[in-house]
């Protein structure tokens, strides 16, 4: 089978936006979208008279700022994506000599809430993808010319690879921030806390102090499912004994016992089964049941339990 420079181009990106960023990016919060890890984060700041700026220095400082998601979110959507694909293809309120970096081809406002956020960065993922589908070798062999700026004599398939690289950076410190923003939520509460780290002994010793879950499904419902991907198994038979639901899925429509599949022993998925877990649940991202999992990773035992 004969490939093509923009086959290869556009199929990374478009791989890594359906499969990776944008599925771990729904669910955003305005608060998660906002969270600045640090004092001094760069973010998007309004200015006195309301207009929404983006943070930044005319040149890099020697040591980087930490960033929101909204600051990514927006440079990614609007300066990576946006601005390079009105430049060079077009409709652009700019003059025609402004370059690619011109703040002019983007004069939206940006945006202060999650779900603006994403609307902006969809936006200028899809009309960078677009353009690029319809581009043939030939044409991502030639020079970037003036709009280029300093990078006019590189080519157009040059700046593909810098675009597609620049998204996956600022795309994976889009997810580690919300893997943060996560986990700094979760352990506000002791149990939880106690629960993702691993202390099976120190997990059942509070849970007897408290006389029980208490609200804990009811604040964390998808903590069992989370805990059963981390192969917490002692954790998760200490919730289940006391009654935390276990039909609940995770974030990504996997069940604990989807889980217990892949990684536990067949005690530990008829406990999940005695306790009402659904053996036809099927899950988000593979869309199969537990058994399937089971079958697929060569655990026979547990596909013919899972399987009824």
């Amino acid at each position: 089978m004969s490939t093509t420079v923009r086959t290869l181009l556009l199929g990374q990106i478009e791989f890594y936006w359906d499969a990776h960023l944008w599925p771990r990016l729904q669910g955003l919060t305005d608060d998660e979208y906002l969270w600045e890890p640090v004092d001094g984060a760069w973010s998007l700041r309004p200015d006195d008279d309301g207009t929404v700026r983006l943070e930044l220095t005319p040149v890099d400082p020697p040591v980087p700022p930490v960033t929101t998601i909204a600051w990514r979110a927006a440079h990614l959507g609007r300066d990576v994506w946006g601005k390079r694909g009105r430049a060079f293809f077009g409709p652009t309120p700019a003059p025609a000599e402004a370059d690619m970096f011109d703040e002019r081809h983007w004069p939206e406002p940006l945006p202060l809430t999650a779900a603006g956020g994403l609307d902006l960065l969809r936006e200028g993922y899809e009309l960078w993808r677009d353009n690029l589908s319809r581009l043939d070798d030939d044409a991502l062999a030639e020079p970037i010319g003036p709009r280029g700026g300093p990078y006019a004599d590189d080519s157009l398939a040059a700046l593909v690879v810098h675009l597609n690289r620049e998204a996956m950076a600022h795309g994976a410190e889009i997810c580690l921030l919300r893997d943060l923003y996560r986990a700094q939520r979760q352990r506000r509460d002791p149990v939880v806390a106690v629960a993702l780290g691993g202390s099976a002994a120190d997990l059942e010793r509070m849970l007897r102090l408290d006389g029980g879950l208490g609200d804990l499904p009811d604040q964390y419902p998808t903590l069992l499912a989370e805990l059963a991907g981390l192969g917490r198994w002692d954790a998760v038979r200490s919730l289940v004994e006391r009654g935390f639901p276990v039909t609940v899925a995770a974030d990504d429509g996997s069940t604990a016992l989807h889980h217990a599949a892949a990684t536990g022993t067949t005690d530990d998925a008829r406990l999940l089964l005695d306790h009402g877990a659904d053996p036809a649940a099927l899950d988000g991202r593979f869309g199969t049941t537990p058994a399937g999992w089971a079958d697929f990773l060569g655990r026979a035992e547990l596909a013919g339990l899972l399987a009824g």
